[in-house]
């Protein structure tokens, strides 16, 4: 699960280190398919911006109303680093994400926190994030 320099652990910990990508990995830690929702209206014109111009704009505290952020920071954040990781698969075209290649990786932290927690526990697992 490691390598000499500890990238592999410092992988799962940075995947784990946000809600909404413990929240992904645990719903498929039960079933292997997910199915993402399709970014419309306000936020699908925020999506067809310029990749930097929508970075810009997630990573704000100003908001747009009527834009999904969540949904577009799942889209644009949250799915591409656990994809990158390997630890999801993710279909952009058909909107599902599907256990990766390193899952297996990430599987027995996952199963020791599922053991420990209830949603508000979940939350408030903090792990600092990787620099």
């Amino acid at each position: 699960m490691e390598t000499d320099d500890g990238s592999d652990v410092d992988d799962v910990f940075d995947a784990l280190a946000n809600v909404h990508r413990r929240r992904l990995l645990f719903e498929l830690l039960h079933c292997n398919r997910q199915h993402v929702s399709t970014v419309t209206g306000v936020s699908r014109e925020l999506a067809q911006a310029d990749e930097e111009l929508l970075r810009t704009h997630l990573a704000a505290s100003r908001r747009v109303s009527e834009a999904d952020e969540e949904l577009l920071v799942k889209r644009h954040i949250h799915l591409p680093k656990l994809a990158e990781y390997g630890f999801v698969e993710w279909n952009r075209d058909d909107h599902v994400v599907t256990r990766g290649p390193r899952f297996d990786e990430v599987r027995p932290v996952l199963e020791f926190l599922n053991g420990q927690r209830d949603d508000r526990h979940l939350e408030a697992i903090e792990i600092p994030l990787r620099r």
